[in-house]
């Protein structure tokens, strides 16, 4: 009895995990990272794409009281399910942070590099990369949108190296269509679930 309502309580927790990344906020996040990520690398201040990851962290957990509280309420998983929350958060940070350095490393040697056009397809690898994280980020959270911002990232990586562009403009170009679909889930979020004093009014 006592193993059938735990296997039912955990149940219950996966489906209200799986809920808790619905709203779109994490979403938008990731795209307004891509999108200053490649305005940096545009501005070539290379060093304020890197920095990104660690300047919108902890704008995560106000934004979320701000916005998403108010209307889904506040969720507190078990201890078991919140380290292991912590762990992937970690594992995805770190896997951006050394994706784009990577792409860094590899691009600085493209540049002294005769630039043949295996060389010049280079260009797309920190889109590349990057679809990387985003992809593992979709069975982290258990949501496909992240597939499609992987995938978006690797389209625009292959076309734009394809057609001479630099990495700033392709994820520029990768992150405008996520931060369309990340915003349009975020609004939708909101609008379909008012906060309560708004209902009241």
């Amino acid at each position: 009895m006592v193993t059938v309502m735990l296997r039912e309580l955990g149940a219950i927790e996966n489906r209200v995990y799986r809920a808790y990344w619905n709203d779109g906020l994490l979403d938008v996040f990731a795209a307004i990272g891509v999108l200053l990520i490649g305005i940096a690398w545009t501005l070539d201040f290379v060093v304020g794409g890197a920095i990104t990851p660690a300047l919108l962290l902890p704008l995560w957990g106000p934004f979320r009281q701000r916005f998403i509280e108010p209307r889904l309420g506040m969720v507190e998983f078990s201890e078991k399910r919140e380290r292991t929350n912590r762990s992937r958060l970690l594992l995805v940070i770190l896997l951006g942070i050394g994706a784009f350095a990577l792409a860094v490393s590899l691009h600085a040697l493209r540049d002294r590099l005769a630039l043949d056009p295996d060389v010049a397809l280079i260009a797309g690898l920190p889109a590349l990369l990057l679809a990387i994280p985003a992809a593992i980020t979709a069975m982290l959270v258990s949501t496909g949108r992240f597939l499609v911002y992987a995938a978006l990232l690797v389209v625009a990586g292959g076309i734009g190296a394809m057609s001479g562009w630099e990495p700033g403009p392709i994820l520029v170009s990768a992150a405008v269509p996520i931060l369309l679909i990340a915003g349009a889930v975020l609004v939708r979020f909101i609008r379909n679930n008012p906060v309560a004093n708004e209902d009241l009014e």
